[in-house]
């Protein structure tokens, strides 16, 4: 393996291999042996070395030199709650070589829309946002829009300062729509939901789309706190949730409860199958004990 792969977490291709010192034959034999097995495109790893997000944005960019990882697999990267198409995406500044599973495409970037890992780099948490907004269906756009407001990752200045950048381009609608939803504060039709539960049954005393703080900064926004009672409502309003969003959750929910807050975890079905229980659940958690 090339000395370079060490500054490339472990990633390297075979002109590197070669330039190194290795022959072309011992480079076609590692590989039919499975000592060197392929990552992405030209990109190679070590038998045993697991593909992992980082290695993947390094192996494009090492199979297409200057390209900036993008849309669904920056949002792989930065562990956004978006699907998975199972292809490599890529901004490039010319049409590269073809390569199966990886798709070129060519937008604008500006130099804060990216940041560079290793050997490749990969758009910003923000401008990833924003791209997979306009390609996603409603209900992960919705999911998406929740996920990032509720970190302040996305708010309606930043919303309304891409869609006046952006213009009449593709995907500026679905960045209307998450503007609305942002500037309207419940994020979410769980959210919705839970706020027409509240307030038909009479629940008093809570607050929507809330931002706590603990001792080391921004904890999150919560969708639902009752500051008295120190209680928070959380809602899941989907089954999917990939598995980087959900770690954010749980470590999300470890410190509210060390900063001495209650919280109650509501799914979908929760709302629409048993909303009784669901008020009974946060009437309990927010009456004074006697």
């Amino acid at each position: 393996m090339p000395e370079v792969a060490s500054r490339q977490d472990g990633v390297f291709t075979a002109a590197q291999a070669v330039r190194a010192g290795a022959t072309a034959a011992q480079v076609r034999r590692r590989r039919a042996q499975g000592v060197w097995q392929p990552v992405l495109g030209a990109a190679l790893v070590r038998r045993g070395v697991e593909p992992t997000p980082r290695r993947r944005v390094q192996a494009g960019g090492l199979t297409w030199p200057g390209s900036v990882t993008a849309y669904t697999s920056a949002a792989v990267f930065h562990g956004l709650p978006v699907p998975d198409d199972g292809l490599f995406h890529a901004v490039v500044g010319r049409r590269p070589r073809h390569r199966p599973g990886m798709v070129p495409h060519q937008i604008t970037l500006a130099p804060d829309d990216v940041v560079p890992v290793g050997a490749g780099a990969v758009t910003t948490v923000l401008r990833t946002v924003l791209d997979c907004l306009g390609r996603l269906g409603p209900e992960d756009a919705e999911r998406l829009t929740t996920w990032a407001a509720t970190r302040e990752i996305l708010t309606a200045e930043l919303l309304e300062a891409a869609i006046v950048e952006r213009g009449r381009s593709w995907g500026t609608s679905a960045l209307r729509h998450a503007l609305d939803a942002v500037s309207h504060g419940a994020l979410s039709a769980a959210e919705r939901r839970l706020h027409v539960l509240l307030e038909r049954a009479g629940v008093r005393g809570w607050e929507a789309d809330v931002r706590i703080d603990d001792g080391a900064g921004l904890v999150g926004r919560v969708d639902v706190l009752f500051p008295a009672a120190r209680v928070v409502v959380e809602v899941d309003g989907y089954a999917y949730h990939a598995r980087a969003a959900f770690q954010a959750d749980r470590t999300k929910q470890n410190r509210l409860v060390a900063a001495g807050y209650t919280v109650l975890r509501f799914t979908w079905s929760d709302l629409t199958d048993r909303p009784d229980q669901v008020i009974r659940s946060i009437r309990r958690a927010t009456t004074p004990t006697r």
